[in-house]
C-alpha cells in the first residue's frame, strides 16, 4: 500500500536514472558517542516494506507533536514501505536498549518537485505524520527551524547525528549508541566544482581532507549549527560521493531546510488540504 503523498505527480516522470541507481548514505565515519540526552530531538526511522523481505533505516527529527522531518529519498524505494510495518523510535540513544517510545507512521509528504537522478536528489525532503501524538519530555523534544534570516558559513559550529555506518561497509556496532560529529559547511563554489548539479537549495559540509562524512544508515538524519538561540536544524543527510563516505574533496551534501520553510508550515498544519494522494 502507497501511503506516502506528493505535492505533484511529476516525481513519477523525474526519476531520472531509475530506481536503484542513487546513491544511499546512511551513518557517520569519524564521530563519537553523543551523550545521552543531548539530541532530543533525533529520531530512528526503521523502515519496512509489506513483505517483511527488505529494511533500511533513516535518521530524521521531531517538528511538532505529530510530524518527523526526514529525506524524501527513504520512501523512495522498492519494494515501496509499508506503514504498518514502519515505525519511528522516539527517544532512542542506544538502538538495541529500549526506546522512549515507538510509534505508529500514519502517512508523509515529499517535498515539491522531488526526484531522483542516477546520482544524487532534488528537493529531498519529506514530512512523516505519525498516527498518535509524542508526550514530550526531557528527552524527547522538538527541534529548532532556522529562519530565511540566518546564515551559516565555514565558521559556524556546525554537527550531524546518525546512527549509520562508521565506515564504508562497517555497521555501527552494538549497542548501536548515536553517534555524533562536528563538521565544517563548505563553501557552496568549492562544493559545485566535485558536484556540478548543487542547486542553491542544497549545501555541503563535511572535511575536504577526508575521514569525517555521514555514511549509508544516516540519510534523512539532521546537520544542526548554532545559533544565539540555540541549535536550529540547517539541513538533512541526503547523499555524497558514489565511491564512498568521508573520501578527499568529495563532502556530504544536505537539503537545506531554510528553503522549505513553507513547504513545512503549510503542510503540517494543512496537510489534506495541500497534497494529493498518489
Amino acid at each position: 500500500m502507497v501511503f506516502c503523498k506528493l505535492l505533484t505527480v511529476l516525481v513519477l516522470i523525474h526519476n531520472i536514472g531509475g530506481l536503484f541507481g542513487a546513491e544511499v548514505r546512511v551513518s557517520i565515519v569519524g564521530g563519537e558517542d553523543a551523550p545521552k540526552g543531548r539530541w532530543p530531538w533525533m529520531v530512528h526511522l526503521n523502515i519496512t516494506d509489506a513483505s517483511k523481505k527488505k529494511n533500511w533505516r533513516c535518521g530524521g527529527t521531531i517538528l511538532n507533536e505529530q510530524w518527523v522531518l526526514t529525506a524524501a529519498h527513504c520512501w523512495d524505494e522498492y519494494p515501496p514501505p509499508s506503514e504498518h510495518r514502519s515505525m519511528v523510535w522516539v527517544g532512542s540513544h542506544s538502538l538495541q536498549r529500549k526506546s522512549e517510545k515507538y510509534m505508529n507512521i500514519g502517512s508523509c509528504i515529499l517535498g515539491p518537485g522531488y526526484y531522483r537522478h542516477s546520482s544524487y536528489y532534488v528537493n529531498d525532503i519529506a514530512l512523516v505524520k505519525l498516527r498518535k501524538k509524542i508526550k514530550f519530555k526531557e528527552n524527547v523534544q522538538a527541534v529548532n527551524l532556522p529562519t530565511t534570516e540566518d546564515t551559516f558559513g565555514p565558521s559556524s559550529e556546525c554537527w550531524i547525528i546518525g546512527w549509520g555506518h562508521v565506515e564504508n561497509g562497517v555497521p555501527l556496532q552494538d549497542p548501536e549508541t548515536l553517534q555524533q560529529l562536528k563538521i565544517s559547511i563548505i563553501p557552496s563554489k568549492v562544493c559545485k566544482v566535485q558536484y556540478p548539479e548543487l542547486t542553491s537549495n542544497m549545501l555541503c559540509a563535511g572535511d575536504m581532507a577526508g575521514g569525517k562524512d555521514a555514511c549509508e544508515g544516516d540519510y534523512g538524519g539532521p546537520l544542526v549549527c548554532r545559533t544565539a538561540r540555540g541549535f536550529v536544524q540547517v539541513g538533512i543527510m541526503s547523499y555524497g560521493s558514489r565511491k564512498g563516505c568521508a573520501l578527499p574533496g568529495r563532502p556530504g551534501v544536505y537539503t537545506q531546510v531554510s528553503k522549505y520553510l513553507s513547504f513545512i508550515n503549510e503542510n503540517i498544519h494543512h496537510a489534506e488540504e495541500a497534497s494529493t494522494e498518489v
